[in-house]
């Protein structure tokens, strides 16, 4: 009997022969060929090894529980090494978050990043329509929920060194919305806005500001569409030359507050703000 519990490392030392042996000892009588008829109906080892729970009667027990599905994440990666599989798409998310921890480097963890949204595309059905019907589809192999948000966070964060990220956050949040338009107001709102951004950023002014009037006539009462578009105005950014104009600033703030939008504080801090810049003088003046 098994007294410790098996590993991934472990059972890659085994020949592929080994490991069907092993697994048709375990009741799952496992062949190359019909193990590449399963990939083709999953997308990943995981889900495989629950399929042949229903579809033998497995004997593994104790120790031994863990080796059918350990040991079809390896039989994926040796038999069928160009098909993406959720745990290579875990182990590419895991790396870009590794990277950013560890070597602070935010333009190559999103690179490795939108790799992953690539294949993570090709795998949502057109019925889903929001990000957490998408994250249920995976089985929390992964946070897809928390992911997605943070691809648009440091996209922008990248895009600070090399402004081509900002054509890339741009096609990125673009197709998020397009994929879950049902997903909650707070992420799509986020999405939208950090679209209108780039598009100032990159000097595209009059099309941010169409964006940004999308945006809030979408969802009027949320207050980060106006926060986000007065701020394109009133704020100084490295490497980035937006045009300042307090006024129009200000009369973005106030249209929110006439929209009664729900967090109507954040404004009223960033027009006390305005007011600390012109000296309390009021906004006659469009210049610094």
């Amino acid at each position: 009997m098994r007294k410790k519990h098996w590993s991934c490392e472990e059972i890659r030392e085994f020949s592929t022969e080994k490991i069907l042996e092993k697994l048709h000892d375990f009741g799952i009588p496992m062949t190359p060929e019909q193990f590449l008829e399963d990939v083709q109906n999953a997308y990943g080892g995981i889900e495989i090894a629950e399929h042949w729970k229903e579809q033998y009667t497995i004997t593994a027990e104790h120790f031994d529980l863990d080796f059918p599905w350990m040991a079809a994440i390896v039989l994926w990666e040796r038999l069928a090494p160009d098909v993406m599989s959720n745990e290579k798409l875990d182990d590419l998310i895991d790396q870009g978050y590794d990277i950013l921890e560890y070597n602070h480097d935010e333009a190559k963890a999103c690179t490795i990043w939108l790799e992953a949204w690539e294949h993570l595309k090709q795998r949502f059905e057109p019925d889903v329509k929001s990000i957490d019907a998408a994250a249920k589809r995976f089985n929390d192999s992964f946070e897809l929920y928390n992911w997605c948000q943070d691809v648009e966070l440091y996209l922008g964060n990248a895009a600070l060194e090399n402004s081509d990220y900002y054509h890339q956050r741009i096609t990125y949040c673009r197709e998020f919305c397009q994929r879950f338009p049902d997903t909650e107001e707070e992420i799509l709102v986020n999405m939208k806005r950090a679209d209108a951004e780039s598009h100032f950023f990159l000097g595209k002014i009059e099309e941010g500001e169409k964006l940004f009037q999308d945006l809030v006539n979408q969802f009027p009462q949320s207050v980060w569409g106006y926060i986000g578009w007065g701020d394109m105005y009133c704020l100084r950014m490295r490497n980035v030359q937006l045009p300042v104009d307090y006024v129009k600033a200000e009369k973005i703030y106030k249209t929110a507050l006439k929209n009664n939008v729900d967090e109507p504080e954040v404004i009223r801090d960033r027009l006390r703000s305005l007011a600390k810049k012109t000296g309390g003088k009021g906004f006659g003046s469009s210049k610094p």
